[in-house]
Protein backbone atom coordinates (compact mmCIF):
# COMPACT_ATOMS: atom_id res chain seq x y z
CA UNK A 1 0.00 0.00 0.00
CA UNK A 2 2.76 2.38 1.03
CA UNK A 3 5.07 1.28 -1.97
CA UNK A 4 1.35 2.00 -4.30
CA UNK A 5 1.03 5.46 -2.35
CA UNK A 6 4.70 6.50 -3.10
CA UNK A 7 4.64 5.57 -6.71
CA UNK A 8 1.91 7.50 -7.32
CA UNK A 9 3.59 10.45 -5.26
CA UNK A 10 5.92 10.34 -7.84
CA UNK A 11 4.04 10.43 -10.96
CA UNK A 12 2.30 13.29 -9.74
CA UNK A 13 5.62 15.09 -8.61
CA UNK A 14 7.14 14.64 -12.48
CA UNK A 15 3.84 15.88 -13.91
CA UNK A 16 4.12 18.72 -12.06
CA UNK A 17 7.60 19.68 -12.87
CA UNK A 18 6.58 18.39 -16.51
CA UNK A 19 3.65 21.02 -16.61
CA UNK A 20 5.20 23.56 -14.58
CA UNK A 21 8.19 23.31 -17.50
CA UNK A 22 5.80 23.61 -20.40
CA UNK A 23 4.38 26.65 -18.62
CA UNK A 24 7.88 28.35 -18.23
CA UNK A 25 9.32 27.11 -21.66
CA UNK A 26 5.78 29.18 -23.09
CA UNK A 27 6.90 32.40 -20.76
CA UNK A 28 10.30 32.03 -22.13
CA UNK A 29 8.89 31.63 -25.71
CA UNK A 30 6.59 34.92 -25.67
CA UNK A 31 8.80 36.74 -23.89
CA UNK A 32 11.62 36.51 -26.27
CA UNK A 33 9.21 36.44 -29.18
CA UNK A 34 8.02 40.32 -28.20
CA UNK A 35 11.17 41.34 -27.70
CA UNK A 36 12.09 39.48 -30.86
CA UNK A 37 9.57 41.40 -33.09
CA UNK A 38 10.00 45.00 -31.78
CA UNK A 39 13.55 44.70 -32.79
CA UNK A 40 12.94 43.22 -36.20
CA UNK A 41 10.55 46.19 -36.78
CA UNK A 42 13.20 48.22 -36.03
CA UNK A 43 15.53 46.78 -38.15
CA UNK A 44 13.65 46.34 -41.11
CA UNK A 45 11.44 49.75 -41.92
CA UNK A 46 9.43 49.68 -44.86
CA UNK A 47 11.09 50.01 -48.59
CA UNK A 48 7.51 51.48 -49.33
CA UNK A 49 4.36 53.43 -48.80
CA UNK A 50 2.26 53.33 -45.38
CA UNK A 51 -1.22 53.75 -46.80
CA UNK A 52 -3.51 54.76 -44.16
CA UNK A 53 -6.92 53.34 -45.86
CA UNK A 54 -9.17 54.46 -42.16
CA UNK A 55 -7.21 53.88 -39.11
CA UNK A 56 -5.22 51.02 -40.31
CA UNK A 57 -2.27 50.90 -43.05
CA UNK A 58 -1.21 48.79 -45.95
CA UNK A 59 2.20 49.21 -47.35
CA UNK A 60 2.26 49.41 -50.80
CA UNK A 61 6.07 48.74 -52.16
CA UNK A 62 6.07 51.32 -55.38
CA UNK A 63 8.49 51.04 -57.65
CA UNK A 64 9.42 52.51 -61.49
CA UNK A 65 7.25 55.19 -63.58
CA UNK A 66 4.85 55.30 -66.19
CA UNK A 67 1.04 53.79 -66.82
CA UNK A 68 -0.32 50.98 -66.94
CA UNK A 69 0.64 50.53 -63.41
CA UNK A 70 1.48 46.95 -62.49
CA UNK A 71 0.12 45.63 -59.59
CA UNK A 72 1.06 42.44 -58.17
CA UNK A 73 -0.82 40.19 -55.04
CA UNK A 74 1.26 37.27 -54.13
CA UNK A 75 -0.17 34.17 -53.24
CA UNK A 76 -1.66 32.46 -49.81
CA UNK A 77 -0.12 34.37 -46.19
CA UNK A 78 2.79 35.85 -48.96
CA UNK A 79 4.03 38.94 -48.56
CA UNK A 80 5.36 41.08 -51.52
CA UNK A 81 8.56 41.06 -50.73
CA UNK A 82 8.30 37.34 -52.02
CA UNK A 83 7.81 39.42 -55.56
CA UNK A 84 10.76 41.97 -54.92
CA UNK A 85 13.37 40.27 -57.47
CA UNK A 86 11.01 41.33 -60.57
CA UNK A 87 11.02 44.43 -59.31
CA UNK A 88 14.14 46.17 -61.49
CA UNK A 89 12.95 44.58 -64.73
CA UNK A 90 9.26 45.95 -64.52
CA UNK A 91 9.74 48.98 -62.98
CA UNK A 92 12.52 49.86 -65.66
CA UNK A 93 9.47 49.50 -67.97
CA UNK A 94 6.34 50.98 -65.99
CA UNK A 95 5.20 51.50 -62.48
CA UNK A 96 5.34 48.36 -60.10
CA UNK A 97 3.30 47.89 -56.68
CA UNK A 98 3.77 45.46 -54.24
CA UNK A 99 0.90 45.00 -51.95
CA UNK A 100 1.43 43.28 -48.34
CA UNK A 101 -1.95 42.11 -47.32
CA UNK A 102 -3.38 43.22 -43.59
CA UNK A 103 -1.01 41.60 -40.95
CA UNK A 104 1.44 40.66 -43.93
CA UNK A 105 4.70 42.39 -44.19
CA UNK A 106 4.70 45.86 -43.11
CA UNK A 107 1.08 46.00 -43.06
CA UNK A 108 -1.27 46.28 -40.17
CA UNK A 109 -3.13 43.53 -38.58
CA UNK A 110 -6.95 43.73 -38.89
CA UNK A 111 -9.15 41.37 -37.19
CA UNK A 112 -11.36 41.49 -40.10
CA UNK A 113 -8.41 40.41 -42.79
CA UNK A 114 -8.12 37.07 -44.59
CA UNK A 115 -11.05 37.03 -46.72
CA UNK A 116 -10.29 37.30 -50.63
CA UNK A 117 -13.39 40.58 -51.30
CA UNK A 118 -11.54 42.30 -48.04
CA UNK A 119 -7.95 41.88 -49.34
CA UNK A 120 -9.48 43.09 -52.67
CA UNK A 121 -11.42 46.18 -51.07
CA UNK A 122 -8.45 47.20 -49.14
CA UNK A 123 -6.22 47.60 -52.21
CA UNK A 124 -8.40 49.59 -53.74
CA UNK A 125 -8.42 51.81 -51.24
CA UNK A 126 -5.18 51.82 -50.81
CA UNK A 127 -4.38 52.83 -54.43
CA UNK A 128 -7.08 55.78 -54.31
CA UNK A 129 -5.40 57.27 -51.36
CA UNK A 130 -1.82 56.71 -52.97
CA UNK A 131 -2.99 58.20 -55.55
CA UNK A 132 -2.23 55.54 -58.21
CA UNK A 133 -4.09 56.20 -60.88
CA UNK A 134 -5.72 53.40 -63.20
CA UNK A 135 -5.28 51.64 -65.59
CA UNK A 136 -3.89 48.18 -63.67
CA UNK A 137 -2.49 44.97 -65.16
CA UNK A 138 -3.12 43.06 -62.28
CA UNK A 139 -1.39 40.42 -61.44
CA UNK A 140 -2.01 37.31 -59.05
CA UNK A 141 -0.80 34.37 -57.83
CA UNK A 142 -2.03 31.34 -56.65
CA UNK A 143 -4.71 32.47 -54.02
CA UNK A 144 -3.66 36.29 -55.14
CA UNK A 145 -6.19 35.15 -57.82
CA UNK A 146 -9.25 35.08 -56.47
CA UNK A 147 -8.66 39.05 -55.30
CA UNK A 148 -7.32 40.44 -58.41
CA UNK A 149 -10.77 38.63 -60.24
CA UNK A 150 -12.87 40.40 -56.95
CA UNK A 151 -11.14 43.53 -57.98
CA UNK A 152 -11.36 43.22 -61.64
CA UNK A 153 -15.10 42.55 -61.00
CA UNK A 154 -15.33 45.32 -58.75
CA UNK A 155 -13.78 48.01 -60.87
CA UNK A 156 -13.56 46.57 -64.47
CA UNK A 157 -12.78 49.87 -65.71
CA UNK A 158 -9.74 50.36 -64.18
CA UNK A 159 -8.66 47.09 -65.56
CA UNK A 160 -6.15 46.85 -68.39
CA UNK A 161 -5.18 43.09 -68.00
CA UNK A 162 -4.83 40.48 -65.34
CA UNK A 163 -2.42 37.95 -65.90
CA UNK A 164 -3.11 34.17 -63.30
CA UNK A 165 -0.10 33.10 -62.34
CA UNK A 166 -0.84 29.20 -61.05
CA UNK A 167 -3.82 30.59 -59.71
CA UNK A 168 -6.63 29.12 -56.95
CA UNK A 169 -9.52 28.20 -58.37
CA UNK A 170 -12.66 28.35 -56.22
CA UNK A 171 -13.42 24.37 -57.12
CA UNK A 172 -10.38 23.13 -55.95
CA UNK A 173 -11.27 22.84 -52.42
CA UNK A 174 -14.35 20.60 -53.60
CA UNK A 175 -12.46 18.27 -55.96
CA UNK A 176 -8.74 18.38 -54.35
CA UNK A 177 -10.80 16.24 -51.91
CA UNK A 178 -7.68 16.47 -49.28
CA UNK A 179 -7.23 19.98 -49.27
CA UNK A 180 -9.31 21.03 -47.00
CA UNK A 181 -8.25 18.72 -44.49
CA UNK A 182 -4.51 18.98 -45.73
CA UNK A 183 -4.50 23.45 -45.11
CA UNK A 184 -6.25 22.59 -41.41
CA UNK A 185 -3.72 20.60 -40.16
CA UNK A 186 -1.04 22.73 -41.17
CA UNK A 187 -2.87 25.27 -39.63
CA UNK A 188 -2.79 23.42 -36.14
CA UNK A 189 0.88 22.92 -36.73
CA UNK A 190 1.69 26.20 -37.39
CA UNK A 191 -0.42 27.51 -34.31
CA UNK A 192 1.25 24.74 -31.89
CA UNK A 193 4.81 26.20 -32.83
CA UNK A 194 6.34 28.47 -30.13
CA UNK A 195 7.78 31.25 -32.48
CA UNK A 196 9.89 32.50 -29.83
CA UNK A 197 12.05 29.27 -29.36
CA UNK A 198 12.11 29.02 -32.91
CA UNK A 199 13.14 32.26 -33.01
CA UNK A 200 15.96 31.61 -30.23
CA UNK A 201 17.24 28.32 -31.93
CA UNK A 202 17.71 30.39 -35.04
CA UNK A 203 19.46 33.16 -33.44
CA UNK A 204 21.54 31.16 -31.15
CA UNK A 205 22.57 28.93 -34.09
CA UNK A 206 20.88 25.49 -33.19
CA UNK A 207 18.97 25.56 -36.18
CA UNK A 208 19.16 26.69 -40.20
CA UNK A 209 15.57 25.65 -40.64
CA UNK A 210 14.41 29.92 -41.18
CA UNK A 211 17.32 30.69 -43.27
CA UNK A 212 16.82 27.18 -45.87
CA UNK A 213 13.02 28.27 -45.89
CA UNK A 214 13.70 32.24 -46.85
CA UNK A 215 16.54 31.23 -49.38
CA UNK A 216 14.13 28.83 -51.11
CA UNK A 217 12.27 31.83 -51.86
CA UNK A 218 15.24 32.96 -54.14
CA UNK A 219 15.29 36.19 -53.09
CA UNK A 220 17.87 39.22 -53.40
CA UNK A 221 20.34 38.08 -51.09
CA UNK A 222 19.94 41.29 -49.21
CA UNK A 223 16.09 40.45 -48.19
CA UNK A 224 16.81 37.50 -46.69
CA UNK A 225 16.74 38.67 -43.54
CA UNK A 226 13.80 40.53 -44.23
CA UNK A 227 12.47 37.41 -45.01
CA UNK A 228 13.53 35.49 -41.90
CA UNK A 229 11.95 38.49 -39.50
CA UNK A 230 8.89 37.75 -41.73
CA UNK A 231 8.65 33.78 -41.15
CA UNK A 232 9.67 34.52 -37.43
CA UNK A 233 6.33 36.88 -36.50
CA UNK A 234 3.61 36.35 -34.65
CA UNK A 235 1.50 38.86 -36.61
CA UNK A 236 2.50 37.01 -39.89
CA UNK A 237 1.17 33.70 -38.58
CA UNK A 238 -2.19 35.02 -37.54
CA UNK A 239 -2.42 36.91 -41.10
CA UNK A 240 -1.73 33.58 -42.78
CA UNK A 241 -3.92 31.29 -40.23
CA UNK A 242 -6.50 34.07 -41.32
CA UNK A 243 -6.28 33.16 -44.79
CA UNK A 244 -6.17 29.97 -44.76
CA UNK A 245 -8.90 29.60 -42.74
CA UNK A 246 -11.11 31.72 -45.11
CA UNK A 247 -9.29 29.73 -48.63
CA UNK A 248 -11.55 26.64 -46.98
CA UNK A 249 -14.54 28.50 -46.04
CA UNK A 250 -15.64 31.36 -47.19
CA UNK A 251 -13.25 32.92 -50.43
CA UNK A 252 -14.64 30.49 -52.72
CA UNK A 253 -18.16 31.39 -52.07
CA UNK A 254 -17.51 34.89 -52.63
CA UNK A 255 -15.29 34.04 -56.10
CA UNK A 256 -18.34 32.21 -57.58
CA UNK A 257 -20.83 34.87 -56.60
CA UNK A 258 -19.00 37.92 -57.26
CA UNK A 259 -16.39 37.89 -59.89
CA UNK A 260 -17.92 34.59 -62.15
CA UNK A 261 -16.38 36.15 -65.53
CA UNK A 262 -13.99 38.83 -66.67
CA UNK A 263 -15.78 39.49 -69.45
CA UNK A 264 -13.53 40.77 -72.28
CA UNK A 265 -10.36 42.00 -70.08
CA UNK A 266 -7.55 40.44 -71.86
CA UNK A 267 -6.26 37.76 -69.73
CA UNK A 268 -2.92 35.65 -69.40
CA UNK A 269 -3.57 32.28 -67.41
CA UNK A 270 0.33 31.11 -66.84
CA UNK A 271 0.29 27.55 -65.42
CA UNK A 272 2.88 24.92 -63.75
CA UNK A 273 3.93 21.90 -65.64
CA UNK A 274 2.44 19.26 -64.73
CA UNK A 275 5.49 17.32 -64.27
CA UNK A 276 7.12 19.64 -61.98
CA UNK A 277 8.99 18.96 -59.30
CA UNK A 278 9.73 15.77 -60.92
CA UNK A 279 9.51 12.81 -58.04
CA UNK A 280 11.27 9.50 -58.32
CA UNK A 281 9.37 8.25 -55.24
CA UNK A 282 6.76 6.17 -56.23
CA UNK A 283 3.83 7.41 -54.22
CA UNK A 284 5.07 11.05 -54.57
CA UNK A 285 4.43 10.53 -58.35
CA UNK A 286 1.31 8.58 -57.70
CA UNK A 287 -0.09 11.94 -55.97
CA UNK A 288 1.13 14.68 -58.04
CA UNK A 289 -0.48 12.74 -61.16
CA UNK A 290 -3.47 12.98 -58.75
CA UNK A 291 -3.23 16.20 -57.85
CA UNK A 292 -2.36 17.74 -61.75
CA UNK A 293 -5.33 15.29 -63.24
CA UNK A 294 -7.41 18.06 -60.93
CA UNK A 295 -5.45 21.04 -61.36
CA UNK A 296 -4.71 21.08 -65.11
CA UNK A 297 -8.55 21.38 -66.11
CA UNK A 298 -9.00 23.54 -63.49
CA UNK A 299 -6.49 25.84 -65.02
CA UNK A 300 -7.97 25.54 -68.65
CA UNK A 301 -11.17 26.38 -66.98
CA UNK A 302 -9.69 30.19 -66.01
CA UNK A 303 -8.59 30.81 -69.58
CA UNK A 304 -12.80 31.01 -70.29
CA UNK A 305 -12.70 33.52 -67.98
CA UNK A 306 -12.47 36.12 -70.55
CA UNK A 307 -13.10 36.16 -74.13
CA UNK A 308 -9.51 37.69 -74.83
CA UNK A 309 -7.18 35.14 -73.01
CA UNK A 310 -4.23 33.10 -73.56
CA UNK A 311 -3.13 29.97 -71.75
CA UNK A 312 1.05 29.69 -71.29
CA UNK A 313 1.93 26.46 -69.27
CA UNK A 314 5.70 27.01 -67.83
CA UNK A 315 7.83 24.03 -68.81
CA UNK A 316 9.96 23.02 -66.25
CA UNK A 317 8.52 25.18 -63.37
CA UNK A 318 6.15 24.19 -60.52
CA UNK A 319 3.52 26.58 -58.78
CA UNK A 320 5.93 29.09 -57.70
CA UNK A 321 6.51 29.87 -61.45
CA UNK A 322 7.96 33.71 -60.53
CA UNK A 323 10.61 32.06 -58.84
CA UNK A 324 11.34 28.74 -61.56
CA UNK A 325 10.50 30.77 -64.71
CA UNK A 326 10.96 34.80 -63.73
CA UNK A 327 12.00 35.82 -67.16
CA UNK A 328 8.24 34.22 -68.16
CA UNK A 329 6.24 35.81 -66.09
CA UNK A 330 7.88 38.90 -66.90
CA UNK A 331 7.70 38.92 -69.78
CA UNK A 332 3.77 38.15 -69.54
CA UNK A 333 3.14 41.42 -67.61
CA UNK A 334 5.23 43.65 -69.95
CA UNK A 335 3.65 42.55 -73.03
CA UNK A 336 0.38 43.74 -71.38
CA UNK A 337 1.57 46.95 -70.66
CA UNK A 338 2.99 47.51 -74.33
CA UNK A 339 -0.72 46.43 -75.47
CA UNK A 340 -2.00 48.72 -72.88
CA UNK A 341 -0.25 51.54 -74.18
CA UNK A 342 -0.50 50.98 -77.54
CA UNK A 343 -4.50 50.56 -77.47
CA UNK A 344 -4.22 54.28 -75.30
CA UNK A 345 -2.64 56.24 -78.17
CA UNK A 346 -4.92 54.62 -80.34
CA UNK A 347 -8.00 56.13 -79.13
Amino acid sequence: MNRSIRSRGIIVRALARLVSGAIAGAAVSAVYQTYGARRDRRRFPPPGRMIDIGGRRIHLWTAGTGSPTVVIVPGLGEPGVNWAALLPELAAESSVVLYDRAGLGWSDPSPWAGTALGAARDLRRALDEAGIAPPYVLVGHSAGGHIVRLFAAERPDAVAAVVLVDSSHPEQIRLLHRTRTEIALEMLRSRLTPLGLRRLAFEAGWSGRARREAAARRLPSELLPTRIAFDLSDRQRRAELREAAAAITVTPVQIRRRAPHLDAIPLTVISASPDEPPETDTKAAAAQRRFYSVWVPLQADLVRLSSNAEHVVAEHAGHHIHRDRPELVVRAILGHVRRARIETRAR
